[in-house]
């Protein structure tokens, strides 16, 4: 029996030795390249909970992201605010707060046209941004952002790693709640027939307005952890290019999944990080390539196929 459950969570025990021990024995740009997988997994993971979950194709996120991301680096830079307890939450509240804004407007709208309200509001944020040079530097952005200030010194790459991954790993915790919850089933339900679960009696604007602006929260908490380990935030970061490439994060990865969007954000990075090495003008051939393939022959994404590969191995386990 403990044979049995211990084969069961055999991948979880490999990933979880790996990413704990993975600064032991990587080097420092590939610790720093495991530390960006974490950020955007979190990011394609709070995007997986309105796209996967509760069936909304949000196109902006990437700029939620941005705008926390933003946050952070003028509280620090201009108004010398360099405090982590205090920098985090103004930029989580300042992504929630416009998640809430777009999810007014945008959820007047369904389908198609929900995606092309949320990309038009991204591109608006990301126009302000341009537009407010004083504020946000502009095309040039926002240099010079250091890391995390817990009240003591610290610098380091790997305590970068570490202090991400801990924040990782408590918020995918409570998406995985989340979608567990009551609150997480009814929004599958909306997903699937909101006509019956209107008739049921559940307010299903309401359900996605508040997934919504959890959503842009997550996002948020993303967007702070890139400003402090990248130390610079630009207009691309919150561009149309961007939202595009969370989208085949998440595609790649599985969606409805949620830990398909960490899935997708290595696959993506780490190929990219790779590729680059060797001919990085070619990176975007391959990119295409791999979502091509992936669409073709990995139906659902790669997190179900190895999931399902995994179970079948392990029911063959059982029965020898």
């Amino acid at each position: 029996m403990n044979r049995n459950l211990l084969f069961r969570f055999a991948p979880q025990i490999i990933i979880g030795l790996f990413v704990l021990t993975l600064p032991t024995f990587a080097s420092l740009p590939f610790v720093s390249l495991f530390t960006k997988i974490f950020i955007f997994g979190l990011l394609v993971m709070s995007l997986d909970l309105v796209v996967g979950y509760t069936g909304l194709w949000s196109f902006c996120h990437a700029a939620l992201f941005g705008v926390a991301a933003y946050t952070t680096g003028i509280l620090i830079t201009e108004f010398n605010i360099t405090y982590l307890w205090f920098t985090a939450p103004i930029s989580i509240l300042v992504a929630a707060l416009i998640a809430a804004i777009v999810g007014l407007i945008a959820l007047r709208t369904s389908f198609v046209y929900f995606l092309l309200v949320t990309f038009a509001l991204g591109q608006l944020v990301y126009g302000v941004v341009i537009r407010l040079k004083d504020l946000t530097g502009g095309g040039f952005g926002l240099p010079n952002i250091p890391y995390p200030n817990f009240g003591f010194d610290w610098y380091s790459p790997v305590g970068m790693y570490y202090f991400v991954l801990v924040i990782f790993m408590i918020c995918a915790f409570a998406l995985y709640r989340i979608i567990k919850s009551p609150f997480g089933i009814s929004l599958q339900g909306i997903r699937e027939n909101q006509l019956r679960m209107r008739a049921l009696g559940y307010n299903t604007w309401l359900f996605k307005y508040v997934s919504f602006v959890i959503s842009g929260a997550f996002a948020g908490v993303a967007g702070i952890l890139f400003a402090y380990y990248n130390g610079l935030v630009t207009p691309e970061n919150l561009d149309v290019t961007a939202s595009g490439l969370l989208w085949l994060m998440l595609i790649i990865g599985g969606t409805g999944t949620l830990w398909g969007g960490l899935l997708g954000s290595f696959v993506i990075l780490f190929l990219q990080y790779e590729i680059s090495l060797f001919t990085p003008e070619r990176w975007p051939l391959i990119l295409g390539a791999v979502f091509i393939a992936s669409v073709m022959y990995l139906h659902g994404g790669i997190f179900p196929y190895l999931s399902n590969l995994w179970d079948r191995v392990r029911k063959l386990y059982v029965k020898s």
